[in-house]
């Protein structure tokens, strides 16, 4: 009975929190587009995949039915112009084979890029939504794009920006001195 109720309360906790998830809409919904963009792009270098193994595949076979040609004139010691044209077309499947697994590398290249993208998109987003908490909190909204300066903007009791200010990490300043400007400038606005 005891194992019974626990497992209720679980569900009961499970179904809570599954129902705030789907009650943020916005979260929800990027999350969807994420998803059907992974499914889309999956699709797309499945299909792509399947089609250049099929491709090596082939060649694969083509090359061993070379080989074994090649095999077979060496045996009835063949004249050159055979030797020669086997040649040419083991050379010119082998170039075949260099270009397609050239082709995959530059696939899975591009797909590592594609997340790579995504991921800078989400961070910059959640960065973009502290920037309103912090403003809120602190009364500073900071510089985020030059990583050598601290600086920002000090905003005032009616949210509007009142004083831009810059601190340069190159400065032998202490980091109590930096503070203290920090906090002077606060005072001001």
């Amino acid at each position: 009975m005891r194992d019974q109720s626990r497992n209720f309360e679980m569900v009961i906790s499970w179904g809570d929190e599954l129902i705030h998830v789907l009650d943020d809409r916005k979260g929800f919904d990027v999350l969807v587009q994420t998803l059907e963009q992974l499914r889309a792009i999956q699709f797309s270098c499945d299909e792509d995949f399947k089609e250049i193994h099929e491709s090596l595949q082939d060649l694969q076979k083509k090359l061993d039915v070379c080989k074994e040609k090649t095999d077979e004139a060496n045996s009835e010691i063949a004249d050159e112009e055979e030797i020669e044209r086997l040649q040419k077309e083991l050379d010119e499947e082998l170039e075949l084979e260099c270009k397609l697994k050239e082709e995959l590398r530059y696939e899975a290249l591009f797909e590592e890029h594609i997340l790579a993208i995504k991921r800078n998109k989400r961070d910059q987003l959640r960065t973009e939504t502290k920037l309103p908490m912090y403003a809120s909190v602190t009364r500073v909204i900071p510089n985020i794009d030059d990583s050598l300066k601290t600086s920002g903007y000090m905003v005032g009791r009616d949210k509007r920006l009142m004083d831009k200010f810059e601190f340069d990490s190159n400065k032998s300043t202490s980091v109590y001195e930096t503070c203290n400007d920090c906090c002077k400038s606060s005072l001001n606005v």
